[in-house]
């Protein structure tokens, strides 16, 4: 193969490049050079392509200002499961307010117009309905769901768990499509840094005739926004 395909101004700049890196090679010269270059370009770009496997399935699919995404499929079910993790510099507890602050919601969840709560059924317990705006020609989605704050067994670890709950005191109502929340968690690690590692496994079906592959790709999405947007609310709310 010859530099002269390339024809151009640059290319007379990456030949005289070469040229210094051919006299490694007796035998080829610059074709050679520019042969093994070219491989070791098309090795790493097979290798930024790849997915990044993780542990228990997970599959790394994005990582961007701080916060990685992750994505595995569970069995018997099309719709995907999502994790994300970021560190958030602040404790658990100033994390933990700003989730159980109903009213401040809309401000940091994407297209959610409206939550509040049902019922209070403990200090650590819950339920709550959502309502999230959709984008033409969908309908509206809400979800009733039983949040719970969960301590565990780990030192310096809490779970805030939600899942989707039938109510009477919130039944469905014509033109808004009840979603079901197969499960959504955080868990929130208290770090030696005074930060807190925060990680979201999220799963819901928004049902309706939203096709599994766009939910897939609403359900890879949603994690990144929802702890960016818990990220900025919660460094708003310690100022």
């Amino acid at each position: 193969m010859s530099l002269y395909l390339f024809g151009s101004e640059q290319s007379n700049s990456l030949y005289r490049r070469l040229q210094a890196v051919a006299e490694f090679y007796p035998k080829g010269g610059v074709d050679r050079a520019l042969k093994i270059s070219l491989s070791s370009l098309a090795l790493l770009l097979l290798l930024a392509l790849l997915p990044s496997y993780s542990s228990a399935g997970w599959v790394a699919v994005k990582d961007s200002e701080g916060i990685i995404i992750y994505t595995r499929e569970v069995p018997g079910n099309a719709i995907i499961m999502a994790r994300g993790l970021v560190i958030i510099d602040a404790g658990p507890e100033a994390i933990l307010r700003v989730l159980d602050n109903n009213s401040e919601h809309p401000k940091w969840i994407p297209y959610l117009r409206e939550s509040r709560q049902l019922q209070v059924i403990s200090d650590t317990e819950r339920l709550e309905y959502n309502l999230f705006d959709a984008p033409w020609p969908a309908s509206s989605r809400d979800f009733v769901f039983r949040a719970k704050a969960i301590p565990s067994n780990q030192k310096d670890v809490l779970l805030y768990s939600m899942r989707s709950e039938s109510s009477p005191l919130m039944p469905e109502q014509e033109n808004i499509v009840r979603g079901v929340l197969h499960e959504s968690r955080f868990k929130l690690t208290r770090l030696a840094s005074g930060k807190t590692e925060v990680e979201l496994l999220f799963q819901a079906d928004p049902k309706g005739w939203i096709p599994n592959w766009i939910v897939n790709i609403v359900q890879q999405a949603w994690p990144y926004k929802v702890l960016k947007g818990l990220r900025a609310q919660v460094r708003s709310s310690e100022q």
